[in-house]
């Protein structure tokens, strides 16, 4: 079998993450070249997991006969011109979540976007931007594989299969990806991030539940059940005045986005799935969904889960072991994670995606998620604006 290979842009937390995914893939797929934004890091990251190739920039990689597949392992704000790219050179594209977003692209001089820019125009002009990527991606011809892991974690697939044997109807979705706050920089700007908590982390659970949704009205109907409508809430919670000289555990300095948000999602079938997202949550990432049928109740703890528990009585006594992902100490108790990347369905993923290219079938998470996934976020952009409910176009 001919193994898929694979170029990737950028190089930082995800990336490793993805390459980890990659070499447990071996059989299937090989990572031949990388780039980043400095030549550096890139030649850093090469020699660190043995990648053969380091290009000059993701033009460079995405014109190489060498490469297959481009993998986008870049700040949001950069998705869409590594995609095009691509696509003009006919490769096929992993692009890590969320697929794109608002950043002030109308060339005025605007320094904090996400309080300055009404959120009807930002979903004006995501609306925009995913139709031009929809038709460049339909019209080269490529895959796009959507890299939302979650639609690949081991208790989703159980969930997805308990359904189906239930013959049962869905009520509610609940979900949540919470953690104390990313530390890159980019993620405190709208305009290099297109949005805060919501964006970033409400990513995960809102196309959870769209491919849950998705997944039933295929059993049920032979068609996916999209969403119609979504109520959003937004607040900065870390700049409350009570907090003035106080200490605090979770990140703060967010500039013009959100820390913490909640989405409650109509679908067309009248159940409801509600999200939460925030940057507030201490003790390491929540990564969670909740599914209440008409005949059962399923609950999927990815992050954290007690498969393990550990107590330490100081933060030394683990040393450097890993724990689990922004687990702020290791004394007290801690759930320790076998596997935490195969348990969150990364490495299920790339798997995926390397057999959608080798078969040449659609991948499981596709670009109908990931439009989807985005069109839902910015609709509760702009009715936590507005307070009131929006149509998800």
């Amino acid at each position: 079998m001919k193994k898929v290979r694979v170029g990737m842009v950028g190089v930082g937390f995800i990336a490793k993450i993805h390459m980890a995914a990659f070499k447990e893939n071996y059989p299937y797929v090989e990572v031949i070249g990388v780039c980043a934004s400095r030549r550096e890091n890139a030649e850093r990251f090469a020699l660190a997991h043995g990648v053969p190739m380091v290009f000059d920039d993701f033009e460079q990689l995405c014109a190489s006969d060498e490469v297959d597949v481009v993998d986008i392992c870049t700040p949001t704000n950069l998705h869409d011109a590594v995609i095009l790219c691509a696509c003009e050179n006919k490769k096929h594209v992993i692009c890590e979540k969320p697929l794109l977003g608002y950043y002030g692209e109308d060339h005025r001089q605007i320094q904090r976007v996400g309080v300055e820019v009404p959120k009807s125009e930002m979903y004006r002009k995501v609306i925009e931007k995913v139709g031009v990527l929809e038709e460049r991606i339909k019209n080269s011809g490529i895959k796009f594989m959507y890299a939302e892991n979650w639609v690949y974690a081991p208790a989703v697939e159980k969930m997805k299969k308990m359904l189906k044997a239930s013959e049962g109807v869905v009520f509610e979705l609940r979900a949540e990806c919470s953690h104390s706050g990313s530390q890159a920089s980019y993620s405190r700007k709208w305009r290099t991030s297109g949005g805060g908590s919501l964006m970033r982390l409400g990513s995960h659970p809102i196309a959870a539940v769209l491919h849950m949704k998705h997944y039933e009205g295929l059993l049920r109907y032979g068609r996916p059940i999209k969403p119609v409508a979504v109520i959003g809430e937004i607040a900065s919670l870390t700049k409350m005045e009570a907090l003035k000289d106080r200490i605090c555990c979770v990140a703060t300095g967010w500039d013009d986005v959100e820390d913490w948000s909640i989405a409650i999602i109509d679908f067309e079938d009248g159940s409801k799935a509600t999200v939460f997202s925030t940057d507030l949550s201490l003790g390491g990432v929540k990564n969670k969904m909740e599914m209440y049928l008409s005949n059962g109740m399923v609950v999927a703890n990815m992050t954290p889960n007690d498969s393990m528990i550990a107590f330490a009585p100081n933060e030394s006594t683990w040393k450097d072991e890993y724990i689990c992902e922004k687990l702020e100490t290791k004394a007290g108790y801690s759930f320790p994670s076998a596997d935490e990347f195969w348990t969150r369905g990364y490495p299920q993923e790339m798997k995926d995606f390397a057999l959608s290219v080798i078969e040449g079938r659609e991948p499981v998470s596709n670009f109908d998620l990931a439009k989807q996934t985005v069109l839902v976020i910015y609709a509760a952009y702009v009715s936590a604006e507005l307070q009131k409910k929006v149509k998800v176009e």
